[in-house]
């Protein structure tokens, strides 16, 4: 699994989502300061929502230009098949039923990226997911709870 690639596919999807919020920031600040939009009675408060939308809309595109610096000066830790679960480790699980899921544990999580056609749930080490994992080797069990179903996992790869 290369993780480099990994970290390219979420800055990638950062950027993208970093200039979602930008475009939305930008149409709610244009409605807050239109002419147009100016207030014809106490009632009509347009402008005053869409300028708490731009603000709102400002605050998200810092916190997720932060989180995108944290990822790009964060160095990938070499992990190996027989290391303990850790922050940087990618990991395959197989359900009872023989669902596979794979996880990415990284600084910055929150997306599903694909590299050579898997689908890669990332998730921070914050998360519920990833703290059953950490601490855990290659063919331990988790007891996880995913999309809504509790489920018993073996780890069968540690990347």
């Amino acid at each position: 699994m290369n993780k480099h690639a990994l970290k390219d596919a979420l800055l990638a999807a950062l950027d993208a989502e970093i200039n979602a919020a930008l475009s939305s920031a930008s149409t709610a600040h244009a409605t807050a300061s239109d002419a147009n939009n100016k207030p014809e009675n106490k009632y009509d408060t347009l402008a005053l929502e869409a300028a708490y939308l731009a603000h709102g809309q400002s605050e998200r595109i810092l916190e997720l230009q932060q989180r995108r610096i944290q990822l790009a000066r964060w160095p990938i830790p070499v992990i190996e098949q027989d290391d303990v679960i850790r922050l940087g480790a990618c990991i395959t699980l197989i359900a009872d039923d023989d669902t596979e899921r794979t996880v990415f544990i990284a600084p910055v999580g929150g997306h599903q990226i694909e590299s050579l056609g898997i689908k890669i749930l990332v998730v921070s080490p914050d998360t519920p997911l990833a703290k059953v994992l950490i601490g855990k080797s290659l063919d331990d069990e988790a007891a996880l709870t995913l999309s809504g179903r509790k489920q018993n996992w073996r780890i069968v790869a540690i990347y």
